[in-house]
């Protein structure tokens, strides 16, 4: 990337965040595919009782954050639990101490489309919180809502934009189909939708949960085998992945540039509803958005921090970018600058790209 370029995606950055608009992606090559993402979502339960929902039903929860969403061809999230108006299941999760379960109802689900997202995964720990049938509901809501998702059943997430179209597969550390503690499976998946002319985007839910860094080899968290986050994402990569965005942890952790594509490892929580814990680096709530070429070259993007607070449950803009230094940070320590470099901003580019400050 020569200078003029830098100098173009940095004034699109900083005229978003200056102007508080929607982004134009004119300001960035026109074949250029822009992407958000944001972790985990889960925007409220009325298991056990009601008292665990947002006032409204959520209206306006996302909103503090939905300039940044609409601004991107990919809008994507983590979609923690189930859309569901049902009982709980006797092939679903059974409550005790410390066991969530997430039942979200049905009609909350027009949440996601007013934020302005198309596209949720649904390989994670808790959309079968009510069993397959909380399962099945889930994805029904999400039909007819237009928004499309992945898990591991094995739904490929389809999307077209710039005259390109875009593939996102969605992989849990669970055995099975689309595990990335048995990985070769999905290698071979991406592979197959690349050679079919797809830009392939993977998500993954994965790693320990909790404010531990991000480690080397496999992560076991209460007695499970959670994955080895940098191997899998790596060679994902390497299979032909666009670029891989990881969410699970709870909290944000390292990005980096493998082979010129991004890889996110952590994207911490985004909108969690009552009774879930919002201290210290929990609360933080990265939104991520980031451009690449067709080829899935990694062009620059931007961290933009939010916080979660409390009384009523909600995100707000982080004055003091809580989510950015601490990817920043955890990028340093884990990957010595992960190829890549920052500013105060929130802006991050390839390494090699001229960025003048740190955060």
């Amino acid at each position: 990337m020569n200078y003029p370029q830098l100098s173009k995606l940095k004034l699109f950055f900083i005229t978003l965040i200056a102007l508080q608009v929607t982004a134009s992606a004119a300001m960035a090559a026109p074949e250029d595919i822009s992407i958000t993402a944001v972790g985990d979502v889960m925007m409220g339960t009325n298991y056990p009782d009601d008292n665990m929902l947002p006032a409204n039903d959520g209206i306006g929860l996302f909103d503090p954050a939905k300039q940044w969403i609409e601004a991107s061809d990919v809008r994507f999230a983590n979609f923690e639990g189930t859309l569901f108006d049902g009982d709980p299941q006797p092939d679903g999760k059974k409550p005790g101490p410390n066991r969530y379960l997430f039942r979200t109802p049905t009609r909350m689900g027009q949440r996601l489309v007013d934020a302005g997202f198309n596209v949720v995964s649904l390989a994670n720990n808790h959309v079968r919180d009510f069993g397959k049938a909380g399962a099945d509901s889930t994805k029904t809501t999400l039909d007819t809502l237009g928004l499309q998702y992945s898990s591991k059943a094995g739904e490929v997430a389809l999307m077209v934009a710039k005259g390109k179209q875009i593939a996102l597969i969605a992989t849990d550390f669970y055995p099975g189909r689309r595990s990335i503690t048995e990985p070769k499976a999905v290698y071979e998946e991406i592979r197959k939708l690349k050679s079919n002319g797809y830009i392939v985007l993977v998500s993954s839910h994965a790693g320990g949960e909790g404010t531990t860094q991000l480690t080397i080899g496999n992560e076991i968290y209460l007695g499970e085998n959670r994955g080895d986050s940098i191997t899998f994402a790596r060679s994902a990569i390497d299979a032909g992945a666009a670029s891989v965005i990881m969410h699970g942890p709870h909290v944000p952790r390292a990005i980096e540039l493998y082979k010129n594509k991004l890889i996110i490892y952590s994207l911490g929580n985004f909108v969690t509803g009552k009774g879930i814990s919002t201290n210290g680096t929990t609360a933080q709530a990265p939104l991520i958005r980031y451009q690449i070429k067709p080829d899935g070259e990694f062009v620059g993007g931007q961290i933009v921090s939010f916080i979660q607070k409390k009384g009523p449950h909600r995100i707000e803009i982080d004055s003091s970018a809580g989510a950015l230094k601490t990817i920043y940070e955890m990028t340093n320590l884990q990957f010595q600058g992960g190829n890549l470099a920052f500013e105060k901003n929130g802006i991050f580019m390839p390494a090699n790209s001229n960025a003048l400050t740190t955060p």
